[in-house]
């Protein structure tokens, strides 16, 4: 069978048009229409039934149901413009809230007055700085992709994945809380596990990570693996709605407890991860679509 690529050069002569022509009839620019020939990209569906009509050929003679697939797995999830310049715009300001303060956490941590160098006795250091590096590199490499229009399932899964991950690590945090100190020392830690560390601290860490376990395991099937079963959506929407009902209950009890400047941080990081997992959300349902509508034309030609 004749792949997309040498399909749309051989219709395209036949026409009469150059690339260029082809290309500010579709507002794209000559590259992409090259690309799309020598078969290193893919347009988009919208596109592609662009192309069949200005070109008089059908849709079935440009893509076979397996090239249908490529261009779902290939491209990038978000191709609305707009849509995409909101997600880059998130996504910068995800990085640029997480570099600010991990400078200032080297430092100090809010209530002590040691340097960061005499702070690695306590594991609530490292589990901070963790959970914050893999965030961090994690939305720089969807910030990086999402500039250059390469975001596709599989570098968006990466994301998601590493996000999720991050959190399960962050869960942890629940440890120091529930044995009641801002700063946890080795020694306090493994004194708490020698006396047991008690089924509401259990409790509590299980709720936290249960979601984050269950997202991460999901979004790698769905976005990374590529497994096209609905249930994996599904579970990463929940997840997500989940983090988003925890995270307001949680910051609305600190709202209520704190000082202004305390409490315009937290309203401010209350948005910024409604956001982010609303934006999971808004990219999990669009490949969702993207699938079914490729396996729907799929259908129709068999």
């Amino acid at each position: 069978m004749v792949e997309f690529g040498e399909q749309l050069r051989r219709a395209r002569e036949e026409k009469g048009m150059t690339q260029q022509s082809l290309a500010e009839k579709l507002f794209v620019t000559r590259q992409s229409v090259s690309r799309w020939e020598c078969g290193d990209r893919y347009p988009d569906l919208l596109t592609t039934k662009k192309i069949s009509e200005i070109l008089e050929v059908s849709l079935d003679d440009l893509l076979s149901g397996k090239e249908m697939e490529k261009v779902v797995e290939r491209n990038p999830v978000i191709e609305n413009k707009v849509a995409n310049n909101i997600m880059i715009a998130l996504y910068a300001v995800v990085v640029l809230s997480m570099l600010i303060p991990i400078f200032d956490y080297l430092l100090r941590i809010p209530g002590s007055k040691e340097p960061f160098w005499e702070l690695s006795y306590y594991p609530n250091v490292y589990i901070s700085l963790t959970a914050a590096a893999i965030k961090i590199f994690c939305f720089v490499f969807g910030l990086v992709n999402a500039l250059k229009g390469m975001f596709s399932p599989k570098r968006m899964g990466a994301v998601i994945v590493g996000n999720y991950i991050a959190m399960c690590i962050s869960a942890f945090m629940v440890l120091p809380q529930m044995a009641g100190m801002r700063l946890f020392s080795w020694q306090s830690l493994h004194g708490l596990f020698l006396r047991g560390i008690g089924w509401q601290t259990i409790g509590a860490l299980m709720v936290l990570l249960l979601p984050n376990v269950i997202g991460a395991v999901a979004a790698f099937c769905y976005f990374l693996w590529g497994k096209k079963q609905t249930v994996w959506p599904v579970l990463i929407i929940i997840a997500s709605v989940i983090e988003i009902t925890m995270t307001v209950i949680s910051k609305i009890t600190i709202l209520n407890h704190y000082s202004d400047m305390f409490t315009l941080n937290h309203s401010l990081s209350l948005i910024l991860n409604i956001a982010i997992y609303g934006l999971f959300i808004f990219q999990t349902v669009t490949l969702l679509i993207k699938r079914q509508r490729v396996k729907a034309a799929s259908a129709s030609k068999n």
